[in-house]
């Protein structure tokens, strides 16, 4: 009886175990990827806003594809004078969602992401280390990003041992969740801030089908 027990749990101690092991795997090779559409619509908000705004010349852009879950590297940094780009992890915010972000406010005290275009304004170091701090350009969906305090920063909670985590525990394979700042992983935050310093943007998406 003890040993078909231990047969048992071994075999549910293994299988735990691949499975971990092909999910690692498929977290570091991810076909990093943000939909066509989202940089479609982040480009022509931007052209919009440079028209105004002609002195402006910005060399990097970042889309954030918030129809994607939060597992894959949803924000793509474009150069946007050779157009290649550099794929990321980006929390949302907890109240948008869980595994995907459906809802999303511009609120005080929401606790959700905002969509639309940010100007980056400035680099500095806060509670969480080096972050870019943020202007939200649509009144009608981000303006309050200032008064939020919305940020781009780093956070542990961004990265493949805490998905692992969140697996094992039933919670599925999300990142952890920000107050609707974009956070980054911790590895990555000198790399995006270097190219979205000095007057990057953000343009944050989502599929209007995928919105509630």
């Amino acid at each position: 009886m003890q040993s078909t027990a231990f047969k048992v749990a071994l075999t549910l101690v293994i299988g735990i175990l691949l499975l971990l092991t092909v999910t690692v795997a498929g977290l570091y090779f991810d076909a990093a990827r943000v939909s066509e559409k989202a940089v479609r619509d982040a480009k022509d908000e931007l052209a919009n806003y440079l028209s105004a705004h002609p002195e402006v010349t910005p060399r990097t852009l970042a889309v954030v594809d918030f129809s994607l879950p939060s597992y894959v590297k949803r924000m793509a940094l474009i150069d946007l004078r050779s157009g290649k780009r550099s794929y990321y992890r980006v929390a949302h915010g907890k109240n948008s969602g869980e595994l995907y972000a459906r809802r999303f406010s511009d609120v005080p005290e929401s606790n959700m992401s905002s969509l639309g275009l940010f100007r980056v304004t400035k680099q500095y170091f806060g509670d969480h280390g080096l972050s870019l701090r943020l202007d939200g350009l649509d009144s009608l969906r981000n303006g309050n990003a200032a008064k939020r305090d919305i940020v781009l920063h780093s956070a542990g909670y961004v990265s493949i041992p805490f998905i692992l985590v969140n697996i094992v525990t039933g919670y599925g394979p999300m990142t952890g969740r920000s107050n609707g700042c974009f956070a980054v992983p911790r590895h990555d935050v000198d790399e995006v801030v270097r190219m979205l310093a000095d007057g990057g943007f953000i343009y944050a998406w989502a599929a209007e089908g995928d919105m509630h």
